[in-house]
């Protein structure tokens, strides 16, 4: 059996728009995904809200996404693939970070993973860079005050994570704007964008890993 860890932030968690719940197991990319995998294959779930790459938040405690990430590798090895997405709340502008410096913190997550022996024997997972659905300016105030430049910025994330993929040789993907977020926040995944996450990673799953 294959194990994949995906880790990320409240749409792996499966955090409903407008955040008034969390969707169902059976609904959850994460949850479809392990459907679609089959018996084969091991689907572990690690997502948090408000998870970042590698930044303390100084308003949400314990939102570090390198904090986490030893522990949780140690916990849930041997590994044979990690996907990872992560960098929407990066784009806070709380942060005041550009989009090179978010890349950034991506590329030392990635490298913490080739480094943790968390893979078969011993050796390194495979990891799967997935960049974050960009978010939807739907007119919301409170998300305007939030995120700032930070909304237009999200359009720009999916170039530098591709070429943090490249230089790490890891592997990629990016949804774009074919996975549906929600109009009441334009962020959070609707039931359908779930099932397309699902299907997309399912597809990239199946060529990083030919013969099942």
């Amino acid at each position: 059996m294959r194990n994949i860890l995906c880790y990320g932030d409240s749409n792996t968690y499966g955090m409903k728009p407008g955040m008034t719940g969390r969707y169902a197991r059976d609904v959850r990319w994460t949850g479809l995904l392990q459907k679609l995998l089959g018996g084969g294959y091991y689907v572990i779930e690690e997502g948090l809200g408000g998870r970042t790459t590698v930044w303390d938040d100084p308003i949400e405690e314990y939102k570090n996404g390198k904090t986490y990430l030893l522990p949780c590798l140690e916990s849930h090895k041997p590994l044979d693939l990690v996907a990872v997405m992560l960098g929407t709340n990066d784009l806070k502008k709380r942060f005041s970070l550009p989009v090179c410096d978010i890349a950034s913190g991506m590329e030392n997550l990635i490298r913490t993973i080739l480094k943790s022996e968390s893979g078969s024997e011993g050796g390194a997972p495979q990891v799967l860079l997935v960049a974050p659905v960009p978010i939807a300016d739907v007119g919301i105030r409170a998300w305007r005050l939030m995120f700032g430049e930070g909304m237009k910025n999200s359009l720009l994330l999916a170039e530098e994570y591709e070429q943090a993929a490249k230089r790490n040789r890891v592997h990629f993907l990016n949804p774009g704007r074919s996975v549906e977020v929600g109009p009441e926040d334009g962020i959070h995944y609707t039931q359908a964008g779930h099932r397309k996450m699902a299907e997309l990673i399912e597809q990239k799953i199946r060529e990083i890993f030919p013969n099942g």
